[in-house]
C-alpha cells in the first residue's frame, strides 16, 4: 500500500481528542468520539490492504496476523509490563484484583465484554481502572479476527459488487442494533462489536469503492472541509450525557469518511495540512499514546485519591507523550518489518521467532493477570490492622446478588429472610425498600430483626427509588421500565405479608429529589416545585404502608464522597490517630442533604406513623464526618457503608415501639 501521511495526521486528532477528554474533563467534553474515527480509519486502512492483496493473489491470513500482532504487541506488551508494576504499588488488594481480571480480558482480547459486565464507561469511579480504554483495543482485535476471513472466503465466489451489497446491508443492521441498545441498553451499545461494527464497516466500504471515485478538486475541498466540520463538531457538541454512540456517533464517523474520501481524491489543502510534521508525528505514535495516557492519569488520580487538578494532568499527559515517542521509536518501528518468506520457504524465519516470542508474552501476561486475579489483589503486602480495614472495605451487604432487583422480590427467601424464620404461609414482619442505598442497610436491619425475633426480608432494587406513583424523569426507557416493575413488585409485597409491621425505606434521596427539580417548569419556583413534587411522591409512598398500619422506617442519605480517602485511613489507622481528618467537614456533609434531609422531615412530622433517622447528625457529631467509628471503617465505597458499618450505625435508628416485643433489655 502507498503511504498516506494524511491518515496519520488524521489519527493525530483522534487521539488529541481522546486524551484531552480524558485529562481535561469540560475542555473537550465529545472527545471520547475520537476512537470513532479511529475505527472508520481502521476499517479503510484494513480493507484496502487486504483488498489489495486478494485482488494480487497474495494474500495470506497467517502474515495478515503476524502483521497485526507486530504491530500492536510489543508495545502493549511493555506498556502492560510497566503498568502491572505501578498497579503493584498503587492500587489496594480490591483494585489491583480488578486490574488483574481486566489485563486477562485484554490479553484474551474480550475487554469489552468485562467492561460492559463490570460497569459502563461513563460510570464512576473510573480511575479503579486502568485499562478501561482497552475496550476499544479488544473490539479492533474482534474486527480483524474476522473480516479478513470473510473477504478472503466470499472473494472467489462473490463479485465486488456483491460485497459491498452485503457490507451496505450490514452497515445497516449494525446501525439499527446500536440505534435501538440506545433505549434498552446503551452500554451494550457502546461496548460490543455488533453495535460498533458498522464504524468499521463504513471504513471498509470507502476502502472498496474509492477505486472506482473520483472527486474532483472543488468536489474534494469541500467534501473534506465539510467532514472535518463534523468531526469537530462531534468533538465539542457532544457530551457524557448524549444519546451515544448511534446516529449520534454519525458525524464523526461520516465526517471520518468525508475526509479520507476527499483527500485520497486529490490533494486538497486539508490533506496539506494533515500531513504537516507535527500532526504526522502525533499521528504515528497515536498508538502508543492511546495504550500510555489513561493508565498514568487513573493511577495518578488513584493514587492521590482526587481528581487531577490542570497542572498535574498535564504534566502527565507531556510524560505520556514522551513514553510514548519511546516506544513508537525503539518498540514498534523495529518490529513492524515483516518480509515475504524466501524462495521455496513457506514462512519467513524472522515472523517464525516472533510469533515464538510473541506467544511467550501472551503466557507471561497471562500468568500475571491469573495470579493476580486469583490472590485477590495479593492483600499480604499490607499489615494486619490495614487488612482488617480493607476486609471492611470490601464487605457489602453479602445477599445483594440474590435479594437485589425486582426479579428477586418473591424469590430466595432461604438467604432473603433474615431473622426469624418465616412459616411457609405466613407474613414476614419488617422489610426494607429502596435503591442501593437501600440494599446497603440490610445487614442493619437484618440485626434488629434478629435482636426482636421477627421475620425480615428485603425488597430492593439498585438504581430506583421507592417512589410509589411517581415518574421519575430522566431515566433511560429501559431503567424506567425497571423501576416501574419494582415499584409493582413491591406493592405487590406488601399485599402478599398482612402481618408486616415495620417497613424501612432509605435511598439515594438528593438523587431523586434533584430529577423531581428538573420536571418543574417554571425557574423561579423550581425549588419549591421540587420539594412540593417530593413531598406528594414520599407522602404517597409512607401513606401506602401507614393506612395498613405498618410503621414506617425513613433513614436518610448518608454523606457521599466523589472518591472515598482509603488511602489517608490507612495512613491514620496505622499509625493510630484520629481518621476524621480525612473526612468531609460537617457543613459539607450538610450541604449535600439538606434539601431532602428537610423534605424527609416534613413528610414524618405529617404521619405520626412514620419514624426518622438521619446519618449525617450521628455520622458527622464532631466538626469532621468520620468514616470510622469505635474503630470500625463505615464505608464500602464512596457512597454506600458496609456491612460492618451497617450494622454499627444500628444503635442510632429510630425504630417504632410497636417492634420492641422481645429482648427489651437490650435498650
Amino acid at each position: 500500500m502507498v503511504y498516506l501521511p494524511f491518515v496519520d495526521g488524521l489519527r493525530a486528532l483522534a487521539i488529541i481528542a481522546v486524551v484531552a477528554y480524558h485529562a481535561f474533563p469540560g475542555a473537550v467534553t465529545g472527545g471520547f468520539s475520537g476512537v470513532d474515527v479511529f475505527f472508520v480509519i481502521s476499517g479503510f486502512l484494513i480493507t484496502s490492504l487486504v483488498a489489495n492483496e486478494i485482488s494480487n493473489g497474495n494474500f495470506s491470513l497467517y502474515r495478515f496476523f503476524v502483521r497485526r500482532a507486530r504491530r500492536l504487541l510489543p508495545a502493549a506488551f511493555v506498556c502492560m509490563v510497566v503498568v502491572t508494576a505501578l498497579a503493584w504499588f498503587i492500587l489496594l488488594p480490591d483494585a489491583l484484583w480488578y486490574y488483574g481480571r481486566s489485563l486477562l480480558s485484554f490479553v484474551g482480547l474480550y475487554a469489552n465484554f468485562f467492561f460492559y459486565w463490570t460497569g459502563g464507561y461513563f460510570s464512576a469511579p473510573t480511575i479503579e481502572k486502568p485499562l478501561l480504554h482497552t475496550w476499544s483495543l479488544s473490539v479492533e482485535d474482534q474486527f480483524y479476527l474476522t473480516w479478513p476471513v470473510f473477504l478472503m472466503l466470499a472473494a472467489p465466489f462473490l463479485s465486488k459488487r456483491t460485497i459491498i451489497g452485503i457490507v451496505v446491508l450490514a452497515i445497516a443492521a449494525s446501525l439499527w442494533l446500536a440505534e435501538a441498545k440506545i433505549a434498552v441498553d446503551q452500554e451494550y451499545a457502546f461496548f460490543m462489536l455488533p453495535a460498533r461494527a458498522w464504524e468499521l464497516l463504513s471504513g471498509a466500504a470507502l476502502a472498496l469503492v474509492a477505486p472506482q471515485i473520483k472527486f474532483g478538486k472543488a468536489a474534494s475541498e469541500a467534501l473534506s472541509i465539510a467532514g472535518l466540520m463534523a468531526v469537530l463538531g462531534s468533538f465539542f457538541l457532544l457530551d457524557r450525557g448524549s444519546e451515544f454512540p448511534g446516529l449520534n456517533a454519525a458525524p464523526a464517523c461520516v465526517g471520518t469518511l468525508a475526509i479520507l474520501a476527499g483527500c485520497t481524491s486529490e490533494n486538497v489543502l486539508l490533506r496539506r495540512a494533515l500531513s504537516s510534521r507535527p500532526l504526522v508525528f502525533t499521528g504515528l505514535i497515536s498508538y502508543s499514546l492511546y495504550l500510555w495516557h489513561w493508565p498514568l492519569l487513573a493511577l495518578a488520580s488513584y493514587r492521590l485519591e482526587r481528581p487531577l487538578n490542570t497542572e498535574e494532568a498535564s504534566l502527565i499527559v507531556l510524560a505520556s507523550v514522551l513514553v510514548a515517542a519511546i516506544s513508537w521509536h525503539w518498540i514498534e518501528k523495529p518490529f513492524r518489518v515483516s518480509h515475504r518468506p524466501p524462495a521455496g520457504a513457506t514462512h519467513d524465519p524472522l515472523d517464525l521467532k516472533f510469533v515464538s516470542a510473541a506467544v511467550s508474552c501472551v503466557l507471561v501476561m497471562l500468568a500475571a493477570a491469573g495470579t493476580i486475579k486469583g490472590m485477590k489483589g495479593f492483600p499480604e503486602r499490607f499489615a494486619p490492622e490495614t487488612r482488617r480495614i480493607l476486609s471492611e472495605l470490601v464487605a457489602g451487604n453479602p445477599h445483594r446478588m440474590a435479594c437485589d432487583e425486582f426479579e428477586n422480590v418473591f424469590a430466595n427467601d432461604e438467604i432473603c429472610n433474615f431473622g426469624k424464620r418465616r412459616t411457609p404461609k405466613g407474613s414476614y414482619e419488617i422489610a426494607l425498600f429502596g435503591d442501593s442505598m437501600g440494599d446497603h442497610w440490610a445487614p442493619l436491619v437484618a440485626k434488629y430483626a434478629e435482636d426482636h425475633n421477627l421475620a425480615g426480608r428485603q425488597v430492593t432494587n439498585g438504581g430506583c427509588a421507592l417512589l410509589f406513583d411517581v415518574s421519575i424523569p430522566g431515566q433511560a426507557e429501559d431503567k424506567a421500565r425497571e423501576c416501574a416493575s419494582y415499584q409493582s413488585a413491591a406493592k405487590t409485597f406488601i399485599q402478599r405479608n398482612p402481618g408486616l409491621k415495620i417497613a424501612v425505606i432509605s435511598g439515594f434521596w438528593e438523587k431523586w429529589l434533584a430529577l423531581l427539580n428538573s420536571a418543574s417548569a417554571n425557574p423561579p419556583d423550581r425549588t419549591a416545585r421540587a420539594l412540593s413534587n417530593f413531598d406528594q411522591a414520599l407522602e404517597t409512598t409512607v401513606r401506602t404502608f401507614t393506612d395498613r398500619g405498618i410503621k414506617v422506617v425513613i433513614i436518610g442519605q448518608i454523606p457521599v464522597y466523589e472518591d472515598l480517602p482509603v488511602r489517608c485511613i490507612i495512613r491514620e489507622v496505622e499509625n493510630h490517630r484520629d481518621a476524621s481528618g480525612c473526612g468531609m467537614s460537617r457543613e459539607q456533609a450538610l450541604d449535600q442533604v439538606n434539601l431532602s434531609n428537610a423534605a424527609l422531615t416534613r413528610v414524618a412530622a405529617a404521619n405520626p406513623g412514620v419514624s426518622l433517622s438521619l446519618p449525617v447528625e450521628y455520622m458527622c457529631q464532631q466538626e469532621r464526618c468520620s468514616p470510622i467509628m469505635d474503630g470500625v471503617l463505615l464505608y464500602r465505597n464512596g457512597g454506600h457503608v458496609n456491612q460492618f458499618g451497617s450494622r454499627l450505625l444500628e444503635r442510632f435508628v429510630k425504630f417504632p415501639e410497636v417492634a420492641v416485643e422481645r429482648q427489651a433489655s437490650r435498650f
